[in-house]
Formats: structure tokens, sequence, C-alpha cells
């Protein structure tokens, strides 16, 4: 019987990955290291695949086409950022398993073969999977271009990915890579509502995720935390809910970067 052996989320911002003009190197690399210490969790709960859930920002897709939810199964997770190529071997069994149950629950996916991932993928994969040997499954949430999902449906696609995970013989680590408070390519870039960060890290930190849950998508794009919809799907595919632990939250000039894990043994059913 399959289970979630691991629940984490982090930053995936391209700072972390390119050296940029007038950052703050400190701040940034105390990112980094939390997102390492992910990878340390990979190490002691060892899972047959990491099912990343991340964001497109037009660099898998286009206007021609923009997909609610969509699963990378291919041979292989590819993609390119800041001059770095990276090519991670996909989960297939899994990846196909997914597709056809949550499909048979009423989520009708999107799918690609040869998707190219962007920064929301090349971070974890460079900074939590780094050299290790687990396939991974790429979920692509759409979190910028309207009408974007609720955070109930995503929720509720979280839940029937634990599911078909139960039915299966995998042990999974699930991993939603998104930010916090951020605007990108907009004039609020300068200025996150670090505020709205920290009640959300209070919220998650007391397990007290509902009032989160309920936030609409315009809600959410108006204090700059359309990516949680990842984190969304996180907490639905964990058995049961429980407090999250901070390893690190730094506020960046233009962007809340927070790193959290729940403790498996907590959130297994």
């Amino acid at each position: 019987m399959g289970e979630i052996v691991a629940a984490m989320a982090g930053v995936h911002a391209p700072q972390l990955l390119q050296k940029f003009a007038g950052e703050d190197e400190e701040k940034l690399e105390a990112s980094r290291d939390a997102l390492l210490e992910l990878g340390r969790v990979l190490d002691r709960t060892a899972p047959d695949v990491l099912l990343v859930i991340g964001t497109d920002h037009l660099e898998t897709f286009s206007l021609d086409l923009v997909p609610t939810f969509a699963l990378v199964t291919g041979e292989r997770a590819t993609g390119e950022f800041g001059g770095e190529r990276f090519d991670v071997p996909v989960h297939r069994e899994l990846a196909t398993a997914l597709l056809e149950g949550l499909v048979g629950r009423g989520f009708d996916l999107a799918y690609s073969q040869h998707a190219e991932l962007g920064h929301a993928f090349a971070t974890p994969f460079r900074y939590v999977l780094g050299d290790r040997d687990i396939p991974v499954v790429p979920l692509l949430v759409n979190v910028y271009l309207p009408p974007l999902p609720t955070g109930r449906r995503c929720e509720a696609l979280g839940r029937a990915i634990g599911e078909v995970v139960a039915g299966r013989p995998e042990r999974v680590a699930v991993l939603a890579s998104g930010g916090m408070s951020h605007f990108p390519g907009t004039p609020r870039y300068p200025n996150p509502e670090f505020a709205f960060d920290e009640w959300i890290i209070e919220r998650i930190e007391e397990n007290d995720l509902d009032p989160i849950l309920d936030l609409t998508p315009p809600q959410l794009d108006e204090v700059g935390e359309g990516e949680m919809l990842c984190w969304f799907v996180l907490w639905g595919a964990m058995g049961k809910r429980a407090p999250g632990r901070v390893l690190s939250y730094q506020k960046v000039w233009h962007h809340g970067q927070g790193v959290v894990v729940w403790d498996p043994a907590e959130v297994a059913p």
C-alpha cells in the first residue's frame, strides 16, 4: 500500500539560481539552506518518487493553451533556467496512475510528455532533489492566468492524489514549489505583503488552515499569494492535517520566502 511519507513546501525564486545585483545574499542563502534541509528530509524518509507541485510562468505553456492542472508523463522532466539545463527521470508508472485516477475522479487534467519546465521546478531539482536517485512526477497548477482554480478545488485535487497513492505501492514525497507574497511583472513587485505572509505562517504553525483555504483567487492575487494554490494541493494530499514547522522565512525586498515541512509521522493516515 502506498503512502505519503513527506510533505514539504518551499520558495522557488529565480534569485536562488542566479546572481542579481542588489540582492541580500545572506537572506537568499538562508532560503537555500532551508531547501537543502528539505533534501535531508528525503534522505530520512527514503521515498520512491518525488511529486513536485509547481507553477508555469509561461515557460511550459502559452496563451494558446492554459491548463488548470497538468501532469508531465513522459520519460524525462527537462528544462533550462539561467543557463543551467536539468534532465530528471519521471516515474511514469505513478504519473500514468495519477492521470487515470484523477480523471476517473472528475478532474480533467491535461498532460504532456515533452514539457519544458521553468524555475518553479529547476529550483527544487537543484536544492531539494540534488543528485539523489529519486524519480519525479511534475504537476503544474495555473496560478497566474484567470480563471484560476479555487483553493478548495486544489485541496480536493490533493485529496484525490492521496487516494490514488494509497492504492499504489510507492512511497511518495510531496513538495509544493511556490512563493509567498510577491507580485512578479507588476508595479507592486517591490512591495510584498509581508504581514499577510506572517498571518499565513501563524495559521500553518497552529494547524488552522481553513481560513487560508477559503480565500478566493482574487483575494490571493490581491496580496500576492497566488502560488499558495500549490500548497493547497499539498495540504489535501496529506493524510491528515498537522502543524507545519517553518524552517525559514525571509523578507527579501521583492518576495516573502518561506520553507515549511510537516512531520511525516503526523500527516500519514
